[in-house]
């Protein structure tokens, strides 16, 4: 979407690094005690109707697990982590549009629900409009301290929009949340890189 380096390697580096941000929980303190059946994959008779649908489509009829979630996001009382959850399979499935329609619909079911206004940025990130993902990466951010990768992914949008200095304090602010070594040492670069005043975008 922006200007590259031209360095296959550190291009290769630079999106492995976003593909496995992506990937990590939201939050920064992801740690929590499973149950013995939900490490194995069955979940307990008392769970959260919306956890067995999800789990359902992980499953050997993913449908039966989407229809589920339908009948708990269109019922009299819409389930609103239900339509959340529609969204997120619609973003797998490459459905963007509509996962766009159930994250609104979400937000107008529950205003400060922090998992639709994330899709939400993501969604915005993915699709050039910088400005909205920032504003909905700071609403989360906000709301919950605890979703430290928002500091990474407005540092992202801020390089990409030429903002320079608000992305490298947004890289420093990410460094102390950083998982592992590989990924703090690739986020000092993309600081050294903005030190020199280049930039290689959001796609690097």
């Amino acid at each position: 979407m922006s200007r590259r380096t031209g360095q296959i390697a550190t291009i290769a580096l630079g999106l492995g690094l976003i593909g496995f941000i992506l990937w990590m929980p939201r939050k920064a303190e992801s740690t929590q005690v499973v149950p013995a059946t939900e490490a194995e994959g069955e979940l307990p008779s008392n769970a959260d109707p919306v956890d067995l649908a999800v789990e359902k489509v992980s499953g050997p009829n993913p449908m039966e697990g989407i229809l589920a979630l339908r009948a708990l996001a269109e019922g009299d009382e819409p389930n609103v982590d239900a339509v959340v959850w529609l969204g997120i399979f619609g973003v797998q499935s490459g459905q963007l549009d509509k996962a766009r329609e159930r994250f609104s619909e979400a937000l107008s079911l529950e205003p400060s629900h922090s998992e639709a206004t994330w899709q939400l940025a993501m969604l915005d990130m993915e699709e050039g409009a910088y400005d909205r993902a920032v504003v909905g990466f700071e609403t989360v951010m906000d709301q919950d301290s605890s979703y430290a990768n928002g500091l990474f992914f407005t540092a992202r949008c801020y390089e990409a929009m030429g903002k320079l200095d608000a992305a490298r304090i947004r890289y420093q602010e990410y460094l102390p949340f950083a998982p592992d070594t590989v990924i703090e040492q690739r986020v000092l670069d993309f600081i050294t890189r903005l030190d020199s005043g280049t930039s290689a975008g959001i796609n690097e």
